[in-house]
């Protein structure tokens, strides 16, 4: 097997030496209170890794994400930030689904699929932040408290959408994937 950072071959997807370059990322409060727990900053190998799980589908990155953040998420139903339909065709995978699916059934608890993707939504990642993030429709609004997750942060905008779709009344903390030490913080 080769690792999937370094391509030098591995006994797991990601060798010692890119294992060991995963930094964790600190605990930050987003813009409106919510505490955002993500398992590695968005460098180096953790960013290889996230392209890797939102383009390519590899899949153990997301029980990777999983097992690094689980003990610092409360046990409430998981509400993932759906991609872009478009995307989710193209690609195969709905990364914050991916990850959400799996960070439901550790901690025990529901995955609520309370937010409909849209169709199509300009490109963001790659440093065009600059672009608005994508209005998300309503499936049914949320019965309580809920954890919402998505598959990387940076500018904190696509989880703004998703808050302000949802109301931020019920949302208990944000989990990510990956997130860039320049996220909207206060």
């Amino acid at each position: 097997m080769l690792c999937q950072v370094c391509c030098r071959p591995s006994r797991g997807f990601v060798c010692p030496d890119c294992l060991h370059d995963l930094r964790p990322a600190p605990e930050r409060i987003l813009e409106g209170g919510a505490r955002l727990v993500a398992a590695f900053a968005h460098e180096g190998a953790a960013r290889r890794l996230v392209h890797c799980l939102k383009y390519q589908g590899l899949t153990p990155y997301a029980d990777l994400v999983v097992e690094m953040i689980v003990d610092r998420v409360p046990a409430l139903p998981i509400v993932p930030v759906p991609r872009a339909w478009t995307r989710q065709v193209l690609f195969g995978i709905d990364p914050a689904r991916e990850i959400g699916l799996r960070l439901a059934g550790v901690l025990g608890v529901p995955l609520w699929d309370l937010l409909s993707p849209p169709i199509h939504s300009r490109r963001r990642a790659g440093g065009i932040h600059s672009r608005p993030a994508a209005s998300f429709g309503v499936r049914n609004p949320p019965r309580g408290r809920y954890v919402l997750v998505d598959d990387v942060v940076t500018t904190g905008a696509t989880v703004r959408s998703a808050t302000n779709s949802l109301g931020s009344g019920g949302l208990a903390l944000v989990v990510a994937a990956n997130s860039a030490d320049r996220c909207l913080v206060h």
